[in-house]
């Protein structure tokens, strides 16, 4: 296959705000999946209600757009089924850590391998802007001009605490390092993570290119941090990161089996389940019921 992104576009025309993230995110994952030569009849990607969906339509891909927070498990039941498939859950910050926080909790605990796209824009922006877990208190948002009542998750600590074996995070602004993060997650085996920190010219003005230039940095630029000891990594970011916006692989643990490796009743199976579908009569299943 030609490492050509055209192959993935569509005749849609995603209705993003001018300047949005999203934009940048889209043709992301399109350099990411063709750098790698992965063909969209091999790609799956479940997408999530909010405005990182509306760019369902205009990939062309294997896509699903689920209930509000619940790409993840709609990835998941797609990997299981057939690993041979690219698999990629496509979720905004609302419905990631609101309705979907148990979803993102179990698909870490259990390294599916499947890879996570987190569009962090810091407000539910397709409903006007009303504030999510991420959103910073006291600013002022639709419906809460005094600011979200409810405290802050810190999103990093959080996710460091379930162990992930791959955690990565980017920002929209910097195309290249996301296609670099994104890249590297899809081929990672195990539940790979990339929160990627995003532009929302509408309901987030704040965040400009320029601020975040000046509070952001590269974990790679820190003197002797090892992303491949979780402890560390855990360690820094309770006590050492402060005041800034760390990006890049924050966190990656090889070697540790997935899902789909830890189940007896399918080891030495060289088959994934779609294969083994089958019709089966029911017609005596159902005399019980005459």
């Amino acid at each position: 296959m030609e490492n050509n992104t055209n192959i993935y576009n569509t005749e849609l025309i995603p209705t993003w705000c001018p300047g949005c993230g999203n934009f940048a995110i889209h043709a992301s994952l399109k350099s990411a999946l063709s750098e790698l030569k992965i063909d969209p009849s091999s790609t799956y990607i479940s997408f999530d209600i909010g405005c990182n969906g509306n760019g369902a339509g205009s990939i062309n891909a294997f896509g699903f757009k689920g209930l509000h927070g619940r790409s993840i498990p709609l990835a998941i039941g797609a990997h299981l089924a057939n690993r041979k498939f690219t698999v990629i859950a496509d979720i905004g910050d609302g419905g990631c850590f609101h309705e979907g926080l148990d979803h993102i909790v179990h698909a870490i605990r259990s390294n599916y391998d499947i890879t996570i796209l987190i569009h962090n824009n810091m407000n539910f922006a397709l409903t006007t802007g009303q504030a999510t877990a991420t959103t910073q208190q006291k600013k002022a948002m639709y419906g809460l001009p005094d600011g979200k009542p409810e405290r802050d998750l810190d999103i990093i600590n959080f996710l460091l605490s379930l162990s992930p074996t791959f955690y990565a995070r980017g920002y929209s602004g910097d195309l290249k390092t996301l296609v670099v993060l994104m890249k590297e997650g899809i081929k990672h085996k195990g539940c790979s993570v990339i929160e990627i920190i995003q532009l929302c010219p509408t309901y987030n003005k704040e965040l400009t290119p320029m601020w975040f230039a000046e509070y952001s940095a590269d974990v790679a630029t820190i003197k002797e941090y090892d992303n491949s000891d979780i402890k560390k990594v855990k360690n820094f970011f309770n006590n050492d990161a402060k005041d800034i916006i760390y990006t890049g692989l924050l966190s990656k643990q090889d070697g540790i089996p997935t899902f789909y490796d830890r189940l007896p009743s399918r080891e030495g199976i060289k088959t994934d389940l779609v294969e083994e579908v089958k019709q089966y009569n029911v017609k005596n299943l159902l005399k019980d019921f005459e």
